[in-house]
C-alpha cells in the first residue's frame, strides 16, 4: 500500500486575527519624501529623505500630500539636531532624532528609519483607534509577556519579570494565561 503525500495539503497553523492586529495591517505606510537637492552636510547615516535645514512650515507643505510620508531636517531651532517629520492624522508631527549606531526617538531603537517611520506609524494608528480598548488589557493583570513572534511560530514564553509601566509608545505582544490567546499592547517592559 502506498502513502501519497501532498505537499500542498500540509497543516498550516491558523493566522492571529484579532482587532488590534487588523489595525495594525490597516495603519499607513511610510512614504519618503526625498530631497530633489544635493544637502550640505548631510549625515552618513542619513539617506535622501534628509532636507538640510528646512522650516516645520515647508516640511508640513512637503508632507501634505500623504499620510504616512515622513521626511528628517535639521533643526532651525537648535542646529546640529535633527527631527523626523511625519504625517499622521492630517497634521505633521515633529519628533526628536537620535543616532547612536541606531535611530530612536524613544527608547526603542531601530536599524533604518524606515523600521522606526513603520513601527511609529502602527502605534499612532493604534492608539487612536484602539484607545479604550488597549486600556481595558492593561488593567487586568491575567497577561504575561512573551517573545517576538511570527505568524507562522508558536511564541517563545519568557520568563515572567517583575517591572512596570511607562508610556513610550512601542507594542508587544503579551499572552492571556486563561484563554491561550495573543494581544498586542502598547508598554515598556523595565526590571525594577
Amino acid at each position: 500500500m502506498a502513502l501519497n503525500v501532498f505537499d500542498h495539503d500540509e497543516y498550516r497553523p491558523p493566522v492571529w486575527k484579532s482587532y488590534l492586529y487588523q489595525l495594525q495591517q490597516e495603519a499607513p505606510h511610510p512614504r519618503r519624501v526625498t530631497c530633489t537637492s544635493e544637502v550640505e552636510n548631510r549625515p552618513k547615516y542619513y539617506g535622501r529623505e534628509f532636507h538640510g535645514m528646512i522650516s516645520r512650515e515647508e516640511a508640513d507643505q512637503l508632507l501634505s500630500q500623504a499620510e504616512g510620508s515622513y521626511l528628517i531636517r535639521e533643526s532651525q531651532r537648535q542646529p546640529g539636531t535633527y527631527t523626523l517629520a511625519l504625517r499622521f492624522g492630517n497634521q505633521t508631527r515633529n519628533f526628536r532624532l537620535y543616532h547612536d549606531g541606531k535611530h530612536f526617538v524613544g527608547e526603542k531603537r531601530f536599524e533604518s528609519i524606515h523600521d522606526l517611520v513603520t513601527d511609529g506609524l502602527i502605534t499612532l494608528y493604534i492608539e487612536t483607534k484602539a484607545a479604550e480598548y488597549i486600556a481595558k488589557m492593561t488593567i487586568n493583570p491575567i497577561y504575561e509577556h512573551v517573545g517576538y513572534t511570527t505568524l507562522n511560530q508558536e511564541p517563545t514564553l519568557k520568563k515572567h519579570l517583575p517591572h512596570k509601566m511607562s508610556k513610550c509608545g512601542f507594542l508587544r505582544r503579551i499572552l492571556c494565561r486563561h484563554s491561550g490567546r495573543c494581544f498586542l499592547k502598547t508598554c515598556s517592559w523595565q526590571l525594577t
